[in-house]
């Protein structure tokens, strides 16, 4: 896909005098929301600081998740700076959007702001899949720290698949298995997670960052992780050929291995980030493999509560408005005050006349931390520099840059890759070219929810803020995918299990070490089976008693819980679970009657037809099970009534192997083993 990039500018590094409206005027461009709630009545109130410049406003609301329509929109006074719904439920994930006209002398331009919120909201016990692509040189060294993010993943509902792959490998072969991971299991595989110097895939020929040939000669193909997870659009390596770019890695010529596309061309099938530390001398005498193991000891350190900063939020912009579409500071003045509050944002330029934001970083922690200005590849003017951030404190966790050269991540000392390499860093993006959108952190979700919300507003256009660059091949995450914003706590310690009057299973737990916390108690058939809540609201005792177990094998998970509060909502807000489920084998259930169901099972030709007899009305389950007891796939889940029932399942699209199907009624269990060639 082909996309225009229009330019208010040549260049970023031109004197201020040539920006068309002040700095402190980036404000206008956005409608910084946050919101309260209530239980009862329900109801959700969105506030806002309100604009100098306002002509009208309007609100608009669906359910999160519903891209592409925003419904009707319910008309505001120009005055307002606030709006009540009453027409909400609790446990519903919405998202609003505000937009403002606004007019000044003769220029017109809208504001926009939006928020996800909620009363209540519980998240899903089970998150998904995600692929851990690891580059193979890490293996042996990080054999710990990479074994304890997989079991920091799965304590928190993941599902992980691995692949080792070596530098050397092609783009192409590793997308191969991507696809074949995502097309075994669409439903579930949802976020791709590279660690590592994994090869870099190329496309495009672009200069989202205004530097065209003439004027830094910055245009060809850039960095595309988006190319692993974007399994439905086009990606082709035949009609470009641009060879203007100075440094030889964005030349892009037929047949070179970069792509042609500037932006996809069909919506993401997977949220993708990477942590990838190579080629970062700035740091040394640590070395990419130091520098990857220090980031998955904070990642780890994050998850576990150990990690925290005051919730708050540095903004340091060096740029003014371009154009009434390009004004980089909305990134900030947007997302920040769903995430920390209208009253949590420092903006640096109101509290310091010089120098850049380091003063801050270093002596104060920010959860999150803005900051844009003229750019080199290891550089942001007013904001600070890669050697910087070797040095000095950087005491931020999350990080939005914008600038020249450094969105194009895979070179040198690159800046938006160093808030990576310290002690406190675990994301950063390069923003603005196109907006971000990271509202829905507020209620819990991932950052790789964020990203792939924002590379795919270039699908939708218009469902968020029309912009420079929107969907481009350029846009990436650094940092772990899989991450939230908050957690409570660390998890439970030291589940153990019993049966107890031969038919009851007792749990006991120890709580977590920093916090005192409820628990919610999840209970499944094997691992990787639907985790099921078997307790109707959070418990305050340290153990429980399942009186009513499964007459199959129980895994059992404990997560800390509390009803978490943000400017965005409410949500119950999970640690991490115990490292491993307990399996509790039931004594006295007796295989399957010789009266009850019988199982029968048939292959042809890339399915199998399942047979199931059944004699008396009967709750059952029947699905497809791997060796390692996951279920692959749900057949059947409801009622059998009396009679004879076939179904048939298309296995083409499941590896080779061994396979179970398992029926689970009333009276017991039937298993029959089947062989997928």
């Amino acid at each position: 896909m082909k996309i225009v990039y229009y330019f208010a500018i040549a260049v970023f590094v031109l004197a201020s005098a040539s920006i068309i409206r002040a700095q402190s005027n980036a404000t206008d461009y956005a409608v910084p929301l946050t919101a309260t709630v209530s239980a009862s009545p329900a109801k959700i109130t969105l506030h806002w600081k309100l604009g100098a410049h306002v002509l009208t406003q309007s609100v608009y609301r669906r359910e999160l998740g519903t891209l592409g329509d925003w419904g009707t929109a319910t008309m505001l006074k120009p005055t307002d700076s606030s709006y009540t719904d009453n027409t909400v439920a609790p446990n519903v994930t919405y998202e609003y959007r505000v937009l403002a006209t606004n007019k000044s002398g003769t220029t017109t331009w809208s504001a926009l702001g939006f928020i996800a919120t909620g009363i209540s909201v519980e998240l899903p016990s089970q998150p998904g899949t995600v692929i851990l692509l690891v580059d193979a040189t890490y293996a042996y060294p990080l054999t710990f720290e990479i074994s304890r993010l997989i079991s920091d993943l799965r304590a928190e509902g993941w599902n992980v698949i691995r692949h080792d792959v070596r530098r050397t490998d092609s783009d192409t072969a590793i997308k191969t298995i991507l696809r074949n991971d995502y097309e075994n299991d669409p439903d579930h595989v949802r976020t791709l997670f590279i660690l590592g110097h994994v090869p870099v895939p190329y496309s495009g020929d672009i200069a989202p960052d205004g530097h065209v040939p003439g004027s830094g000669n910055h245009q060809g193909a850039w960095p595309a992780d988006v190319y692993y997870g974007n399994f439905d659009g086009d990606w082709t390596d035949q009609t470009i050929n641009d060879t203007t770019a100075y440094d030889p890695r964005n030349k892009n010529v037929p047949g070179d291995g970069k792509f042609d596309q500037d932006a996809i061309d069909a919506t993401m099938n997977l949220e993708v980030g990477r942590v990838d530390l190579y080629n970062m001398p700035a740091f040394a005498p640590l070395s990419d493999t130091a520098l990857v193991k220090q980031y998955l000891d904070r990642d780890h350190a994050f998850r576990t509560g150990k990690l925290v900063a005051p919730n708050r939020a540095l903004v340091d912009i060096n740029f003014g408005v371009f154009q009434t579409y390009d004004v980089p500071g909305e990134d900030a003045w947007r997302n920040f005050p769903p995430l920390v509050g209208n009253d949590n944002i420092v903006n640096f330029k109101s509290v310091s006349s010089a120098g850049d934001w380091f003063e801050y970083l270093d002596t104060a922690k920010y959860l999150w931390a803005y900051g844009c200005g003229p750019g080199s590849w290891a550089s942001s003017g007013g904001v600070g520099t890669t050697n910087q951030f070797a040095s000095a404190g950087a005491d931020a966790i999350f990080y939005m840059l914008f600038g020249s050269f450094f969105g194009d991540w895979d070179c040198q000392n690159n800046l938006t890759r160093a808030p990576l390499a310290t002690k406190y860093g675990l994301t950063s993006c390069w923003v603005s070219r196109p907006f971000w959108y990271y509202h829905p952190l507020g209620m819990g979700q991932t950052f790789g929810y964020c990203t792939k919300l924002t590379q795919d507003d270039g699908v939708y256009s218009l469902d968020y803020v029309q912009g420079i660059a929107m969907g481009g091949v350029h846009v990436a995450l650094m940092g772990d995918p899989t991450l939230r914003m908050q957690y409570p706590s660390d998890p439970p310690q030291a589940l153990s299990a019993s049966v107890v009057n031969g038919n009851s299973v007792k749990l006991t737990w120890s709580a977590p070490t920093l916090n005192q916390m409820s628990y919610n108690v999840y209970r499944a058939h094997a691992t990787g089976d639907t985790l099921v809540m078997i307790t109707p609201s959070p418990i305050s005792t340290t153990s429980y008693t399942d009186n009513a177990p499964l007459k199959d094998s129980n895994i059992y998970v404990i997560r800390a819980v509390t009803l978490t509060t943000s400017p965005s909502g409410s949500y119950w807000n999970e640690s991490g679970g115990i490292s491993q489920g307990v399996v509790v084998p039931l004594a006295g259930v007796a295989p399957l009657a010789e009266d009850r169901p019988a199982l029968r099972v048939t292959s042809d030709n890339g399915s199998i037809t399942i047979h199931v007899s059944e004699n008396i009305a009967s709750a059952g389950r029947l699905s497809i099970v791997d060796l390692r007891g996951r279920e692959v796939a749900t057949v059947m889940d409801g009622v059998l009534s009396p009679g004879e029932y076939n179904y048939k399942v298309n296995t083409g699209a499941y590896m080779s192997g061994a396979y179970f199907v398992r029926l689970v009624t009333s009276g017991g269990i039937e298993t029959a083993k089947i062989l997928i060639p």
